[in-house]
């Protein structure tokens, strides 16, 4: 039967960042110094690096926080994920360490119960946990900025981590890493990023044909919209 998960598989084809597009969202994040630029850059490396979905990692407190580094491992219940019944342990590789640390750091004397994340701060409210739709906002400016593809959300980072292992893994089965890593309990869920991505196509056919021509990456899409444009002209 095809569930929800294998829904959320099969819209991540093509909704990934590459390793150059990766690199260019996070060096226009680094050339701002400011607190917002700050927490952007370092939740959406948060993102990159472990995977997680935005809905589950903006319900992390500082405490979530401080107790994983301390482990070693951030800890999402159960009752926090969407569409798993199971709980997620998150390794603290390098960068997903280094990005903790960073949030944790623009949260100097917040109380451990309070949101690692937050958006504002109210007079009445004192400091507020950022919601999903303000994040979205934030990356669709962030990637507008970095002159990435039209449509790129929180959701991305996600799928780009799974791609990320299943390109660079040097495992027996990296599937089945990036199952445990994603936390989805069906491997068909995650046999999506096996797929031969447009990425993957286009570098197989310029190796052949000898020629790269330096232009950003299209999605279909993006290749529709500018069709219907031209024909409607």
């Amino acid at each position: 039967m095809f569930n929800q998960n294998q829904a959320e598989g099969t819209a991540a084809f093509g909704r990934f960042l590459t390793p150059a597009e990766q690199r260019k969202l996070l060096g226009v994040l680094k050339q701002y110094a400011g607190p917002v630029a700050r927490r952007d850059g370092a939740l959406v490396r948060l993102l990159i690096g472990s995977g997680m979905r935005i809905t589950e990692t903006l319900r992390v407190s500082v405490g979530d926080a401080v107790a994983a580094l301390q482990s070693g491992y951030l800890f999402i219940p159960k009752a926090h994920r969407k569409m798993e019944a199971c709980d997620l342990s998150v390794l603290l590789t390098k960068s997903v360490r280094k990005a903790l640390e960073d949030l944790l750091g623009l949260r100097e004397g917040a109380e451990l119960d309070e949101a690692l994340i937050v958006s504002r701060k109210s007079r009445v409210l004192g400091w507020r946990a950022m919601t999903v739709r303000a994040f979205e906002q934030r990356v669709a400016y962030w990637a507008k900025l970095a002159g990435l593809p039209e449509g790129v959300s929180p959701h991305w980072f996600r799928h780009t981590h799974a791609k990320n292992i299943m390109r660079d893994s040097e495992a027996a089965d990296p599937l089945r890493v990036a199952q445990l890593a994603l936390g989805q309990l069906s491997r068909r869920s995650t046999e999506v990023y096996t797929r031969l991505d447009r990425e993957e196509l286009e570098t197989a056919l310029r190796n052949v044909d000898g020629k790269v021509n330096g232009q950003p990456r299209l999605r279909l899409a993006d290749l529709r919209r500018l069709h219907e444009g031209r024909v409607a002209a």
